[in-house]
This record gives structure tokens, C-alpha cells and sequence, in this order.
């Protein structure tokens, strides 16, 4: 997940950004021109050099969820009180919200060399682009660490996330939309990643290595603190939870588990 980012790329990013209205791009999906935001689990593809879509990896049909079916148990003694806190910490951060401007941010266009990873789920994982285009003009590579875009609502992915940020030195980062998972081995400062462990989306968000994120799974109102270890492109994603991280979230892990995420820090 380790990427590298250059300041001014946040500039470049305005190529397709749109400041509270949707991106020219959204016109290009009418036509069809367009990545698909779902396909099969664990399929890889890529486009030709004419810019067809080519399956490099064929998925398999994505596991069926049991999240309605399942009676959401009650919350201990313990987990109520980190959900009145966490609870309390938000509503905060709403109170002290100024308005700001809303960026809507597009998956990039199909390209020839363009390849796109998908998740266990069939949602898009990854986006890599050929080695002639900049990564930096689609917002894909990471900030400095520590550093966060400017105050805005910045929305994306086809699961509605919307990560918001309130001043600058000094403010809140609030994100809410799809929770996932990861699994890698080492994290962006050489750090093993273990249970407890993180990730933001560090195009937009990439808090201070250790940073402490509170996350709530809001499909059963469970609270729990991670560590900011890593942070990745996250194309449909507010926050990736490392592996068996996700038990402490209420959740049974697998490679497609993932969950309605709400996370928050203050800087």
C-alpha cells in the first residue's frame, strides 16, 4: 500500500474534481465509457491497446451476504459505553461543521494499459494505471504523511462513501460509507501489521503513522480503536481494517467481509 505523492498533485486532481456538482465525467458513463464499479469477486481487468476490456482473471460469483439475516446481538456493558462516547465525539464534530465546498472525484476513464482489481465482494479494489500516465492527475497516490486535503466533502466510489474534513492545522476528519479489509504483510513505515491495524484513504486522508481512528460498524453499532499503520488507494472505501482487526468490530472475517463504516480522528 506504500505510494508516493507530490503536493502539487492535489492541484492536478481538479482535472476531475468537480466543487459541488457532479464531474463531466459522470456524462462519459452514459456512453458507457466508463470502468465498472462491480463485477465477479477477485476479477482482473485490463484494456487492449484499442481500449477493449480484456478479463485477465476470471472471478467467481460473490458469496452471498447474510448481514439482514442475521439478529444483531445486544451490546455489552462495555461496547455501549464506546458507542455513547463515540456518539458524543461525533456529534462534536456536526456541531462544529462550517460549510465547504462538496468534491465529487471519478474513477479514471478506460485507457489502453488500465487494469482494475477487484475485491472479494466484486467492487473495485484497485485501479492501476498504465506506466505513461500520472497517477497524481486521478488522485490515486498517497499524501505526505500527515497531511489531509483541504476542508471539503469529498465523495466517491459507487458505495456512497463520503470522507469529510473540517479545518486545517487544526479540525476533524469524518468518514463514512464502506468498511473493508486488508491483508498485506508490512505497513507504510516498514511496520508488521498486526491486529488492531489500519489503513485511510491516503489520497484524501493519510493522518500521522500511529494515529489513533475510531471506527464504528454501523450495521450493529459497535465501536471499536484502531491504529493508523498503512493507507492505500481505497477506490470504494472510507477505511480498511487489517485482517482478523474486523472480530473487534463484531464481524466474522473472511476476504469479502466488509461492513457500513463511519470513522473519525480529531488533528
Amino acid at each position: 500500500m506504500k505510494v508516493k505523492f507530490l503536493p502539487q498533485a492535489f492541484l492536478a486532481a481538479t482535472l476531475l474534481i468537480s466543487w459541488g456538482v457532479v464531474s463531466p465525467a459522470i456524462s462519459h458513463a452514459e456512453k458507457g465509457d466508463k470502468i465498472p464499479d462491480r463485477m465477479l469477486a477477485d476479477t482482473i481487468i485490463q484494456y487492449d491497446d484499442n481500449n477493449n476490456m480484456v478479463i485477465v482473471e476470471k472471478g467467481t460469483p460473490v458469496p452471498e451476504q447474510q448481514k439482514s439475516k442475521v439478529s444483531i446481538a445486544p451490546l455489552t456493558a462495555e461496547q455501549q459505553i464506546e458507542s455513547e462516547k463515540e456518539e458524543a465525539i461525533i456529534k462534536k464534530i456536526e456541531e462544529d461543521k462550517t460549510p465547504r465546498p462538496v468534491y465529487h472525484i471519478e474513477n479514471p476513464a478506460p485507457q489502453p494499459g488500465l487494469k482494475v482489481i477487484y475485491d472479494g465482494e466484486g467492487l473495485i479494489k484497485d485501479i492501476i494505471l498504465p506506466n505513461n500516465v500520472s497517477s497524481d492527475v486521478y488522485g490515486l497516490n498517497a499524501l505526505p504523511r500527515g497531511t489531509r486535503n483541504p476542508a471539503g466533502d469529498y465523495r466517491y466510489g459507487a458505495s456512497n462513501n463520503v470522507i469529510s474534513i473540517s479545518g486545517d492545522k487544526h479540525g476533524s476528519v469524518l468518514g463514512t460509507g464502506r468498511g473493508t479489509n486488508f491483508t498485506d504483510t508490512y505497513g507504510e513505515n516498514g511496520n508488521r501489521l498486526q491486529r488492531g491495524d489500519c489503513a485511510t484513504k491516503g489520497a484524501i486522508d493519510n493522518p500521522k503513522f500511529g494515529t489513533t481512528i475510531r471506527v464504528r460498524n454501523s450495521d450493529n453499532d459497535i465501536v471499536h480503536e484502531f491504529s493508523k499503520a498503512d493507507n492505500g488507494s481505497l477506490p470504494d472505501a472510507v477505511v480498511d481494517i487489517w485482517k482478523t482487526g474486523v472480530e473487534d468490530l463484531g464481524l466474522t472475517w473472511h476476504s469479502y467481509t466488509s461492513f457500513s463504516a463511519r470513522y473519525s480522528y480529531n488533528f
